[in-house]
């Protein structure tokens, strides 16, 4: 099996896998926001007048949860950095070494590369930005990546304030400013962080340089023009526009399409590359080759070495370090450090995980090649895949300790959370209530019609009301006067027609003007009444739903029209009929008193001529129409007078227990209506059920927020052990 078959192998391996780590990803994300919910819903509770066993319960489980949000967080940055890893094309190999210990020159033998696109120097670091070196079958060419101007300020200007402690830029522009002046007086590694002042003013003053090429779009060339995009020799700056070189040739010795070297920065501290590398580990690279040059005069394993393990060892913890990093150690040509090569190969650092320790002269393409390229790829084709699998392995081991832990918190706890028991005990007291509104509400109609029965007495105040509007009848009589009379006189060329057409107009007079006081006398009572009834019907609570607009106290017929407007006529007929009958209601002289009035009205009737010849004078003709006309009218008033006193007697006798006896019978009518007709009960309570909840919401309210509370922690609980399962099952099927 060919390398480049392996490496397609193991891709194709991972990119399966994406969806599923996704899916993981996606599902940790809601489980961590599930777990702080939680965590929030559980402190709302402690501020609140909650249930003993709530509190109780809510607490335990959060206190088992409590580490869990974090371990999520931790779990899910794995993930993601996997999958990015799994995400890629390629398969990646990082080389990283500090200058002049034979990185550059590794990778020149390994890709076939030369100085001219990978420099090399025995004085100060020339390489100044990421390369990636693919290995391709079609002619060579370069890509290069610039940072987008944002990325330029956020990942590496402001990685050196931080470090430096300054305040910083908000913007390119205000970098473009003079650099604040750095005190080093209260700095602990002092040295250090003049070597990155120092570092920062050059990229400050070079800015100029190179700011053009900050956002533009990716740049093709032939190898030969990459040197000024790569290196930092020769006063370049614009490789620190460049985020990666991509170059794209064919390695001598071997087709290993689809892998990738990456030429990781230097790792000198003061040049702000640390980073970088650090996100390179992290998603990018699947393997490290660090070269180390052993000094001829002398040498150890360092503790910037050990740096660069703890580096590689952080970055993904889950791979044993053995899998992941190679430690080249760099042969001269002279052989003048083989001593040093064969004491450190002897002793091996004290690391977790044994690293291979390789050997080579990376002058030596042959030696190269057969000392460390080729174990590097034999590695890949042992190991890699197994490798991921053990990677996974160690995540899915993780998942299932957090789904675990949420499944032992959160399962024997949902049967705390059943509403069953809050919800009979609020319909036990809902019952009570809407027992107690019956029960009060036939006894208070009961006891109105006692209470009516009793003290409606206005028999009295009746007789003085028509006493009033006798009088006031009897002082306005619109008698014409004689002038007018006598001008009628000639008008109907005769007595008998005026005295007809006056007889007329005093009983209508007489009509209107009783119907009009009365009616309004007669209303005012029925409207008392109605009021008393509606105070008895309508608790507070009730009232509390009609419309806040209403004069409750002067228009009880507003009041029914908005308490109807509550009810269903299909559900609540008979209630909807009875306030539509007490509505209706009308009480009125018309009504009541009008057809026996009349029959008191016979002085003023023109029906017959006895009321006309009774007033006008035998002797009248039509030479003394003016001294008859003072007679007719006295004849008038006289009928009009004696109509009025016959009207007091008929009602002094015979009428004035009438409102009362209708007001009362209004009263039982309403009573029975609303209390004691079949089915009636049912009825109250079909219109009491749906508006439970504003009627009597204090009284519910402690009862509805238990169930509310219940029902969000069982929502809650299920829908973080459903999660759980579901990213548990997810990893499961692989």
């Amino acid at each position: 099996m060919t390398v480049r078959t392996v490496i397609a192998g193991v891709l194709d391996q991972r990119h399966k896998k994406v969806l599923m780590l996704e899916k993981v990803y996606n599902g940790l994300d809601d489980l961590e926001m599930q777990l702080d919910s939680l965590q929030q819903m559980a402190m709302e509770l402690q501020t609140d007048d909650s249930p003993p066993d709530l509190l109780r319960v809510t607490s335990k489980i959060v206190e088992q949860l409590r580490t869990l949000p974090e371990e999520v967080t931790q779990l899910n940055a794995s993930i993601a950095k996997l999958n990015k890893r799994f995400s890629k094309e390629t398969i990646n190999i990082g080389v990283a070494g500090k200058a002049r210990q034979g990185k550059s020159t590794l990778l020149q033998q390994i890709s076939g590369l030369s100085n001219q696109e990978i420099p090399t120097s025995d004085e100060l670091p020339c390489t100044g930005a990421k390369s990636k070196i693919y290995h391709s079958e079609e002619a060579s060419y370069a890509k290069i990546e610039f940072y987008t101007r944002e990325e330029f300020l956020k990942e590496i200007i402001h990685a050196y304030y931080d470090k430096l402690n300054l305040a910083k830029p908000f913007s390119l522009k205000r970098f473009a400013d003079p650099l604040p002046e750095f005190d080093d007086s209260l700095s602990q590694d002092r040295n250090l962080d003049k070597a990155v002042y120092e570092k920062l003013k050059f990229i400050h003053e070079a800015y100029p340089s190179f700011t053009e090429l900050l956002s533009k779009p990716h740049k093709i060339l032939e190898l030969d023009g990459i040197i000024d995009y790569v290196t930092q020799s020769g006063g370049r700056t614009r490789y620190l526009a460049v985020k990666t070189a991509n170059i794209y040739t064919k390695f001598p010795n071997h087709d290993v399409t689809g892998l990738c070297l990456v030429d990781l920065p230097g790792l000198e501290a003061a040049q702000g590359h640390e980073k970088k590398l650090v996100g390179s580990l992290e998603h990018e690279v699947d393997a490290v080759i660090f070269v180390k040059s052993p000094d001829v005069l002398g040498t150890d394993w360092e503790q910037a070495d050990y740096s660069v393990f703890d580096l590689v060892d952080n970055a993904v913890r889950e791979v044993d370090l053995a899998n992941r990093l190679f430690i080249v150690l760099n042969e001269k040509n002279d052989g003048s450090n083989k001593k040093q090569v064969k004491l450190l190969m002897e002793q091996p650092p004290e690391t977790y995980g044994k690293p291979s320790i390789l050997n080579a002269n990376c002058r030596d393409a042959d030696e190269v090649e057969q000392k460390v390229f080729s174990v590097v790829l034999k590695h890949i084709e042992k190991k890699l895949e197994s490798t991921d699998q053990a990677y996974i392995k160690t995540l899915s081991v993780k998942v299932n300790t957090i789904v675990n832990t949420v499944i032992q918190a959160c399962k024997p706890s949902l049967s705390s959370f059943t509403t069953a028991n809050a919800d009979l005990t609020r319909e036990r007291k809902y019952r009570m209530l809407s027992d107690q509104f019956i029960r009060e509400l036939i006894t208070g109609l009961e006891k109105l019609v006692l209470d009516v029965q009793q003290e409606l007495n206005i028999s009295e105040e009746f007789k003085q009301k028509i006493e009033e509007i006798c009088e006031s009848a009897r002082q306005f009589a619109p008698i014409p006067a004689k002038e007018e009379l006598a001008d009628q006189f000639l008008e109907y060329s005769g007595w008998k027609g005026v005295v007809g057409e006056e007889l007329n107009y005093l009983r209508a007079y007489l009509t209107e003007f009783l119907a009009t006081e009365l009616d309004e006398y007669l209303q005012k009572k029925i409207d008392e009444t109605l009021r008393q009834v509606l105070d008895r019907v309508f608790p507070t609570a009730l009232k509390n739903m009609l419309p806040n607009n209403l004069d409750m106290t002067n228009e009880p017929r507003s009041l029914i029209v908005a308490f109807q407007a509550l009810l269903d006529k299909a559900e609540h007929p008979n209630i909807y009929k009875t306030f539509d009958y007490i509505r209706k209601f009308n009480f009125s002289y018309h009504s009541h008193f009008h057809y026996r009035v009349r029959e008191e009205m016979g002085l003023l009737s023109t029906y017959s001529s006895e009321s006309v010849d009774d007033i006008v004078p035998n002797d009248a003709t039509r030479e003394n129409f003016l001294e008859k006309s003072e007679e007719i009218a006295r004849g008038l008033d006289s009928h009009y007078q004696q109509t009025i006193y016959q009207l007091r007697t008929k009602f002094s006798e015979n009428l004035q227990a009438d409102p009362a006896n209708a007001i009362f019978a209004l009263v039982e009518e309403m009573k029975d209506r609303l209390v004691r007709a079949k089915g009636i009960k049912d009825e109250w309570k079909s219109f009491l059920d749906p508006i439970r909840e504003q009627l009597w919401a204090e009284n519910l309210r402690q009862f509805n927020k238990e169930i509310a509370i219940r029902q969000e922690w069982g929502n809650a609980l299920n829908d973080a052990l459903k999660c759980a399962k579901q990213i548990q099952m997810e990893f499961s099927s692989y």
